[in-house]
């Protein structure tokens, strides 16, 4: 969503998904603010004049491509998509287009991201698996001691209220629970939170319901934990 939206490429809804997201992980919007400032550059540097056959070509491709009737009233996506106005001027910048998301995908796809590493972690065969125990079921703690993170997975998972977010705490003896990260499962109530920097046997690991952004300090009962 983060590449999409440095290209204005974004519904209305998904870009109201999106700023609820940030506000729940501000350390995101550095990422959106260097993804934004690559589509620029990269549509100053791509931007030319198209060359002479691109008409001719375009032509020929809709009369070779077969025509459907339309079966519903056009609508316009000028609502949907808040696409750039130098991102709508012609053809050339359409190529544009095409050049900012495959130059975002190389950028990208060079380093691994927090999605290789999650996988990392998750295929390790020696990854120490913690089940997570109460009302909250299904969530479990994988540790890779190689890729030395974790994975707090976990499936089917009843989603909290659109205010609500779950909190994950370490718990170390009778001192004030430390946060760790905020989640929210995806629609189909699946999670993979990316643990980085933590050792399983520190610590109990808890979760609790917190209202969206989290809280400093734990404010209902404990819904999960490790034994």
């Amino acid at each position: 969503m983060l590449a999409l939206e440095a290209v204005g490429a974004l519904t209305d809804d998904e870009h109201a998904e999106l700023v609820t997201a940030l506000q729940r992980r501000p350390d995101l919007q550095a990422e959106l603010e260097e993804l934004r400032a690559v589509a620029l550059t990269l549509a100053d540097a791509t931007i030319e004049p198209p060359p002479p056959t691109l008409r001719a070509s375009v032509l020929d491709a809709i009369n070779a491509t077969p025509q459907h009737p339309a079966v519903a009233p056009v609508v316009s996506l000028d609502s949907r998509r808040r696409v750039p106005r130098w991102l709508a001027v012609g053809a050339a910048a359409a190529a544009t287009v095409a050049v900012v998301a495959g130059a975002l995908f190389i950028a990208t796809s060079d380093e691994a991201g927090p999605g290789d590493q999650v996988a990392a972690v998750l295929e390790d065969d020696a990854a120490q698996r913690i089940a997570m125990q109460g009302q909250l079921t299904g969530l479990t703690l994988v540790y890779s001691e190689g890729e030395d993170a974790a994975v707090l997975t976990g499936e089917g998972l009843p989603l909290p209220a659109a205010d609500r977010v779950y909190e994950l705490w370490a718990v170390r003896g009778e001192a004030t629970p430390e946060r760790v990260d905020v989640f929210r499962p995806d629609r189909q109530g699946d999670v993979e939170l990316l643990l980085t920097d933590i050792d399983p046997a520190s610590a109990v690991w808890a979760i609790t319901e917190e209202p969206a952004g989290g809280s400093d300090a734990p404010t209902t009962p404990i819904i999960a934990q490790t034994a």
